[in-house]
């Protein structure tokens, strides 16, 4: 019998905000002619050019450049399962994580097909927040699983760090993982080769198949759908829910036109959307969050 190559799985972790998107937008643009099939929580924060995307059906879309993207939803299992159902079979996997998940509970999912290996555990840790993250009861631990998990470290968002900020940072995580190889990045760039193709022989206590229950964490979230309102109000909306809230995103409209909305670290960041605004809008914190009806109140 002819030995079957196994698709490699690569999964991009990293506490909310630490820009995993930014790198799987940019892994996407470099694929070349490879067939990555890259599995999202969310396709809104795709930055995908309408022109690249040749099929959109269901939750899926299919790119030019033959990668394809698919929608998590509420079924991680599920979604693995259609995506081993695809023909032809992807070249590679990559699911970015949400970012309160724990990496190695995903990594069990390699094992569900005998056609698929885990290639690696990449994780994000964000230069100008790790001094909160990690001491941050709330936080500390869940943050502090998902470094220890990586086949690769990579400091992001160095554009918004000093310099001796950056050099504690890169001291610490070397001092404590000296065998994880460490990269540095500024808006998600960074060579496809560096990330794909860790061929990880999984040091970490991996489980050997996918989650027995639900990935309980000690997070909270709301979604709803916004009417028009300026960006301004919604950033003062925001504003009463520190320290609570950990991320915010959305993609709404005002008088200005159509803006996509981020809340990460403590940062508010609003760019312009090229697009039609869904209008969603999700808050991720801590269980000190006011509940759903008064959130649906403020917002």
């Amino acid at each position: 019998m002819p030995t079957l190559r196994k698709i490699p799985l690569t999964i991009i972790s990293g506490f909310l905000g630490s820009g995993k998107t930014s790198l799987l937008n940019h892994l996407l643009t470099q694929a070349d002619g490879r067939r990555i099939t890259a599995m999202v929580n969310d396709f809104g924060a795709l930055n995908i050019d309408a022109e690249l995307i040749a099929e959109k059906h269901g939750n899926q879309i299919a790119l030019t450049n033959g990668c394809v993207c698919c929608s998590i939803g509420d079924d991680l299992m599920r979604t693995f399962i259609e995506v081993m159902q695809q023909d032809p079979l992807p070249e590679h996997i990559i699911i970015e994580a949400s970012g309160v998940a724990e990496p190695t509970r995903i990594a069990g999912f390699a094992s569900v097909d005998p056609q698929m290996r885990l290639d690696g555990i990449v994780t994000l840790v964000d230069a100008s927040a790790h001094h909160l993250h990690s001491k941050d009861p709330h936080l500390a631990d869940n943050y502090a699983k998902q470094i220890a998990a990586a086949h690769l470290l990579v400091i992001s968002k160095t554009d918004l760090a000093d310099a001796e900020t950056l050099a504690t940072l890169r001291d610490e995580l070397r001092a404590a993982y000296p065998q994880v190889p460490l990269a540095e990045t500024m808006h998600g760039h960074m060579p496809i080769d560096a990330v794909l193709g860790l061929n990880a022989d999984a040091p970490h206590d991996l489980p050997s198949g996918p989650p027995s229950g639900p990935m309980d964490h000690n997070f909270v979230q709301w979604a709803g759908h916004l009417s028009p309102v300026p960006r301004h109000e919604v950033i003062k909306r925001l504003e009463t829910l520190r320290p609570h809230v950990l991320r915010a995103k959305g993609i709404l409209t005002d008088c200005d036109g159509a803006y996509v909305i981020h809340y990460a670290a403590g940062r508010v960041e609003i760019e312009p959307f090229d697009g039609d605004a869904s209008g969603h809008f999700v808050l991720i914190g801590t269980p000190a969050l006011p509940d759903n009806e008064a959130l649906a109140q403020l917002f």
